[in-house]
């Protein structure tokens, strides 16, 4: 092995700031106007001044989770959602450290909603990866770092990937068994655009790497437990269409300048409907298997297809995606799970997407042939693969429904 380009055991760079860098990054974030535009689309009665002083009453990261970020993200959800609900939290003991592999659909509140309700219940909060190349702006990124976000390096090439997936697994392992902090990592790389989650064995394998030992045993000393968030609406399905639209029709997408932020922006301030998260079963059994094998690629897909499953059983499936499920294969096989009301409200709401985007197509630098039927096609996928995976999870095509009579009455 040639010899490492960075310092493996270094997390200055990359880990959340410490009470005693608050108070710098708190000086560089009120200086900046977006700040304040931000602040007062979550508080509008708060005048710049006492937006101001609430920043520099903040003392610590913890009293900067509770007094700025926790608050701000309630105001959001009850501006944007209509209702977030918790299953199987219980399962979480406020003494444990976990890592959560969580599946993504919201590039900040997927984890921000469950270190809300983590503050709520006293237990501590986690720490937070996320990618490098969303953090172009100083301002985000000291947000993110103030919030206990650690950084993942996205833009480095293959010669040093390995000596930053190293660090990274150096640091999740050193903040789990030795800081006792629970770690929250999306399933893999970026958010799920088509609502078909599944769990990448690199990185699995990168949590192993800061481990001598087999790789069951490695990853059994982290903790791990799936988690699962899903969205009545995603806010960005717009976005994440037109990025697919892109795949399909020319096989790759370029973001623009900015495109990121916009996602950021829409996602924390767009109609989300109500929104569940789900903390999954410990991964025991898929262990077990994994000692049964001898070669490495097979233990670490045995895990992740493991990870897959369960994410798929705990998913909580709304009316819409029932109703997804339906017009894409042209049936009503499930026409219990939903009423004819919302059955009528959510083709209106394919439907005006579909004129959104045709409205912007030549902008967009999209063809006309299809176009309309590519899209429909490909919105109403997003919200029908959670249904596809869960079918296959109990294999007879059917299955108990995770819907409560509120959602079927809403």
């Amino acid at each position: 092995m040639t010899e490492a380009t960075i310092d493996v055991f270094d997390f200055h760079d990359m880990r959340p700031y410490s009470d005693a860098e608050l108070q710098a990054a708190i000086d560089r974030m009120v200086q900046e106007p977006v700040l304040i535009k931000m602040m007062k689309w979550v508080y509008p009665g708060l005048r710049k001044t006492e937006i101001l002083e609430m920043f520099k009453e903040v003392k610590s990261v913890q009293q900067f989770q509770e007094e700025i970020s926790a608050p701000a993200v309630k105001v959001i959800t009850q501006m944007t959602t209509s209702g977030v609900s918790f299953s199987n939290e219980s399962e979480i003991e406020a003494d444990k450290a976990y890592l959560f592999i969580s599946n993504h659909r919201d590039i900040i509140l997927d984890s921000a909603l469950l270190n809300v309700s983590l503050i709520e219940r006293g237990i501590p909060t986690t720490e937070i990866a996320i990618g490098d190349n969303l953090l172009k702006m100083q301002l985000v990124r000291d947000i993110v770092r103030c919030n206990k976000n650690f950084i993942v390096s996205r833009d480095v090439n293959a010669k040093e990937m390995l000596y930053y997936s190293l660090r990274m697994s150096n640091y999740i392992r050193h903040t789990i068994l030795e800081k006792n902090t629970s770690i929250w990592i999306a399933q893999r790389e970026g958010r799920s655009k088509d609502g078909d989650d599944r769990t990448a064995t690199g990185l699995l394998k990168m949590f192993t790497l800061s481990s001598k030992v087999a790789p069951e045993d490695a990853l059994f000393d982290l903790n791990l437990r799936p988690m699962c968030v899903s969205y009545e609406f995603d806010p960005c399905d717009l976005l994440k269409t037109n990025e697919l639209l892109h795949v399909k029709l020319f096989g790759k997408y370029e973001k623009k300048p900015g495109e990121d932020f916009l996602s950021m922006v829409t996602g924390l301030t767009g109609h989300k409907g109500k929104v569940n998260i789900t903390v999954g079963n410990p991964m025991d059994i898929a262990f077990i298997k994994m000692r049964e094998v001898a070669n490495k690629n097979e233990k670490f897909r045995i895990l992740s297809e493991a990870i897959d499953e369960e994410m798929h059983r705990i998913y909580h499936l709304w009316p819409n995606n029932y109703i997804a499920f339906d017009l894409l294969n042209g049936t009503r096989e499930y026409k219990d799970r939903y009423s004819n009301i919302q059955r009528i409200a959510f083709v209106n709401y394919i439907r005006g997407h579909i004129f959104k985007l045709a409205f912007s197509r030549k902008k967009l630098g999209l063809p006309p042939e299809n176009f309309n039927a590519n899209a429909r096609e490909i919105l109403l996928q997003m919200y029908a693969n959670p249904v596809n995976n869960k079918r296959k999870v109990e294999g007879s095509g059917r299955f108990e429904s995770t819907m409560t009579a509120q959602d079927q009455d809403a």
